[in-house]
C-alpha cells in the first residue's frame, strides 16, 4: 500500500491511501466469504456467490458492506506501517466505491495518544482487606449447592401455564411429513415462556392439562430466523404427561456423604467450603493488588481529558455491559433497573469511564518516565490475560489483522503495572 500522511488543523493525522489490485481482490473475497456465512450461503449452494449475497442485501447495501469490510480491515496496516500510537478507533472514508481488479483509494483519519504527565512517579502506598470467610458466605453456598442438586417431582394437575415446568411427548413433521428427529422425543422436559421454542408452540399448549393431546402447526419462516434453520411449517403434536415442580434437597449428614465425594458430614462441607473460598479470596488478592496499584497512581493524574476520549470509552464498556446483559438473559433496561435504575447506572458508567482513562493515562506515563520495553515473553503475558489458553489463536488473529499495536499497547501497560505492585508499600487490614 502506498501511504501520505499528513497531520489536520485539529491535530489529527489523516492517512492518504492506495491499495494495489491484487489486496483490493484479495480482500474483497475476504468481505465475500464474511456475508456468505452471515446470509447462511455456501459457495456449493450457489454458481455465483456474489450475484447470492446481493440477491440478499441489495445492491447498494452490498456496496456499502464491502467497502466498509475492505477499509476498516486494511486501515490498522497503515497505521502499523506508519508506526502511529493511537486512541479511538479509525475514521475511514472514500470518495468511490470499491471495484475488483482497480486499485483503490481511501482515506483513514486517526487521533494521536496525548502523551501526559504524572505529579510523582513515586512507589504507591494501598491497604489490603483482610481475607476472611463469612457464616452468611458459607450459608450462601451450601444453598447454591443445593439448589444446582434440584430434583423434578410431578405437581397437582392443572391448566399448563406460562413460567411452568413440565414432561411432554412430541412428534414433529416438516411439511413433507417427514419426522423431524430433534424436535421429536417420548419425553422432554420443558419450560413455558423461556423462549426455547417459537412463541406459537407456547400458545397452543397454554391451558392443556396433564394428559391431553394437542396437533397445530406453526412456521418457522419468520424474520429473525436464521435462514439455514428455517423448516417451513412444522406440525407438532404434543401431549402433557406432567406438570413438574422443583424439589431442593435438604442438606443432611446422609445426603452430604451419597452427593459430595470424599466428604462425610455438614460440618465437613462448611470447613470445605471455607477452605475453597479463601483459596478463592487469597487469589482475587492477588488481582485487587494490581488494580489498587493502578488506581493509586491516577490520583495523580490531573490533566483535562478531552469529551471524545470519554464518549469512546464509555461506548466501549456499554458494548460489555450489553454482554453482560444478554448472558444473563436480561434485556438492557431490566439490566440497568437491577444495577440501582438510569441515574445511580449513569454515575457508575461515569466514574469508570474516568478510572478506566485515567489508569490507562498514568500507566503510559509511567512506563515512558521508567523508559520500559516490551519483548515477546511480554506480549505472550498481555495475550494470556487476554485470550487465556488460546494466546497462539489470539495472536494469530491480531497479526493477521495488523493490530498487535492493541497487545503491545496492553503489555507494556501491565509492564508499568507490575512495577508498581513490587515497589508498592502495601498494608493488610486488621
Amino acid at each position: 500500500m502506498k501511504i501520505k500522511q499528513q497531520t489536520r488543523p485539529d491535530g489529527k493525522i489523516q492517512l492518504d491511501i492506495t491499495v494495489p489490485v491484487d489486496k483490493v481482490n484479495e480482500t474483497i473475497d475476504n468481505a465475500n466469504m464474511m456475508q456468505a456465512y452471515r446470509n447462511g450461503i455456501t459457495p456449493a449452494s450457489t454458481d455465483d456467490l456474489v450475484a447470492a449475497i446481493k440477491e440478499k442485501l441489495g445492491e447498494e447495501l452490498y456496496k456499502a458492506v464491502v467497502d466498509n469490510y475492505v477499509m476498516t480491515f486494511l486501515a490498522p496496516f497503515a497505521i502499523t506501517k506508519q508506526k502511529l500510537n493511537i486512541i479511538m478507533a479509525p475514521e475511514v472514508h472514500s470518495a468511490s466505491n470499491v471495484e475488483r481488479d482497480k486499485a483503490f483509494n481511501f482515506t483513514v483519519i486517526v487521533t494521536p495518544k496525548p502523551i501526559y504527565e504524572l505529579e510523582s512517579y513515586d512507589p504507591v502506598s494501598f491497604t489490603l482487606p483482610k481475607v476472611e470467610i463469612t457464616s452468611a458466605e458459607i450459608e450462601n453456598q451450601m444453598l447454591n449447592i443445593a439448589q444446582s442438586h434440584v430434583s423434578w417431582e410431578k405437581d397437582e394437575d392443572r391448566p399448563v401455564a406460562n413460567g411452568d415446568n413440565i414432561l411432554i411427548a412430541i412428534e414433529s413433521k416438516d411439511s413433507s411429513g417427514e419426522i423431524i428427529r430433534g424436535l421429536t422425543a417420548d419425553s422432554r422436559q420443558y419450560t413455558v415462556g423461556e423462549g426455547f421454542m417459537p412463541e406459537d408452540f407456547d400458545k397452543n399448549i397454554l391451558g392443556l392439562t396433564p394428559g391431553e393431546t394437542k396437533t397445530f402447526e406453526i412456521s418457522e419462516d419468520e424474520e429473525g430466523v436464521d435462514p439455514s434453520m428455517r423448516l417451513g411449517t412444522v406440525t407438532i403434536t404434543v401431549t402433557i404427561k406432567e406438570i413438574q415442580k422443583k424439589v431442593i434437597p435438604a442438606i443432611t449428614d446422609s445426603w452430604v456423604e451419597k452427593n459430595m465425594p470424599g466428604i462425610k458430614n455438614v460440618p465437613e462441607l462448611r470447613e470445605r467450603i471455607k477452605e475453597d473460598g479463601i483459596r478463592y479470596k487469597t487469589k482475587e488478592l492477588e488481582n485487587m493488588k494490581v488494580y489498587l496499584a493502578a488506581s493509586e497512581l491516577a490520583k495523580r493524574f490531573k490533566s483535562p481529558i478531552p469529551d471524545e476520549f470519554y464518549e469512546f470509552t464509555r461506548s466501549e464498556l456499554m458494548q460489555g455491559v450489553q454482554q453482560q446483559a444478554r448472558q444473563a438473559g436480561l434485556s438492557l433496561e431490566d439490566y440497568v433497573a437491577q444495577n440501582g435504575g438510569e441515574q445511580q447506572f449513569g454515575m457508575m458508567m461515569m466514574l469508570q469511564t474516568r478510572e478506566v482513562l485515567t489508569q490507562s493515562f498514568s500507566l503510559d506515563a509511567l512506563a515512558r518516565h521508567l523508559k520500559l520495553t516490551i519483548d515477546d515473553k511480554d506480549v505472550d503475558a498481555a495475550l494470556s490475560a487476554m485470550a487465556p489458553g488460546h494466546e497462539k489463536e489470539a495472536r494469530r488473529e491480531f497479526e493477521f489483522t495488523s493490530r498487535m499495536y492493541l497487545i503491545e499497547e496492553a503489555a507494556l501497560r501491565t509492564k508499568a503495572n507490575k512495577w508498581l505492585v513490587e515497589t508498592a508499600e502495601i498494608k493488610q487490614a486488621e
